[in-house]
């Protein structure tokens, strides 16, 4: 996406100077850091405290408002380019049934969110007893 904005012109202007490409670059870049990040995060309780610890993170990352929100989602990421003037063309049956088999198989966001609930009322229940 980045590269074609660079590359290409609409109305006398760059593609990324137009407001909505740009947008559209910074709420992709933003939503691949957070997924980033929630990623390293949960990799590196696997390693210090072992993966029985660390679902909490786990949960965190399926949880993520990334794929939540109707305008973050992956689909989001697939589909933004294409309005975008001259995009290359894209095989886009394949990566969206693919995307919507992972949000099946995933299982919902509420069994996602109850997990990371419970998992910190007992860490927050543990820390309370111990204050005591």
């Amino acid at each position: 996406m980045c590269e074609r904005a660079v590359k290409r012109e609409a109305f006398k202007k760059k593609l990324y100077e137009h407001e909505v490409v740009a947008h559209w670059i910074a709420k992709s870049r933003i939503a691949i850091e957070e997924i980033r990040l929630l990623t390293l995060k949960a990799a590196h309780s696997i390693d210090t405290v072992g993966s029985a610890a660390a679902r909490k993170e786990a949960h965190k990352i399926h949880s993520s408002d990334i794929w939540s929100t109707p305008t973050t989602t992956p689909m989001c990421f697939l589909l933004s380019p294409i309005p975008v003037p001259y995009a290359p063309p894209h095989c886009q049956e394949q990566m969206y049934a693919i995307i919507r088999t992972l949000r099946l198989a995933d299982g919902p966001d509420e069994v996602h969110l109850s997990a990371i609930a419970k998992m910190e009322l007992r860490d927050q229940a543990r820390q309370l007893t111990a204050r005591m």
